[in-house]
């Protein structure tokens, strides 16, 4: 299978601290239907094959192949990239990320560079292991402490940008109309106030 053309750059989640709220957010956010895996190895998941195991499983499709392959050997990974390409799965959360052997991780990256998929790999220590150092150098990445930002990339929400705060939401003019001064005037009079009061603010409007 031919590699994808520049594929997304890989997102790396410092979680410092392994707080929950990380592992629970990017478990939400696992949606087949929609194109988000979110892959949780086992704690006995200590190989290549083992881990495409599991990311079969998360994809919902049976781990353990059938038939006989040479060595011994199941083309899992080989299965994992058809599945995820054929779904199509467009973005791959990997927790626990500081387990990965360089291996493992290279792995991954393959996985990306084939499918094109948007690969967010969560560290749950406070900086990098050597064994991910290693497996990165060679890719476009960055890393982010930042939960939101971590949230966007777990669901594939895009960023919006807030309008600010001092400013209106919406786009509004800086002149009151005549139809507004006459509903000013209408409602000033029925209050009972006179408009003498409001003419100053009104008069340097003209």
């Amino acid at each position: 299978m031919p590699s994808a053309a520049r594929p997304p750059s890989v997102i790396v989640v410092i979680d410092r601290d392994d707080d929950v709220i990380h592992t629970h957010t990017a478990l939400a956010a696992h949606h087949p239907p929609s194109g988000r895996i979110t892959l949780h190895p086992g704690p006995c998941t200590t190989s290549e094959t083992g881990l495409a195991h599991d990311l079969l499983a998360a994809l919902g499709k049976p781990p353990l192949l059938t038939g006989r392959f040479p060595a011994g050997r199941q083309p899992a990974w080989e299965a994992a990239t058809a599945w995820m390409t054929a779904l199509p799965v467009t973005r791959l959360t990997v927790l626990r990320a500081h387990r990965l052997t360089t291996d493992r991780t290279m792995r991954l990256l393959e996985l990306r560079a084939l499918t094109g998929i948007h690969l967010t790999l969560v560290c749950h220590r406070p900086r990098l292991t050597a064994a991910l150092y290693q497996a990165l150098r060679a890719v476009d990445y960055s890393l982010t402490t930042d939960f939101d930002a971590a949230r966007r990339h777990y669901s594939g929400t895009p960023v919006t940008e807030p309008p600010p705060a001092d400013e209106p939401a919406g786009p509004s003019g800086r002149w009151l109309t005549l139809s507004a001064l006459g509903r000013v005037s209408s409602r000033d009079q029925s209050a009972g106030f006179g408009l003498a009061a409001r003419r100053d603010p009104v008069d340097h409007l003209a």
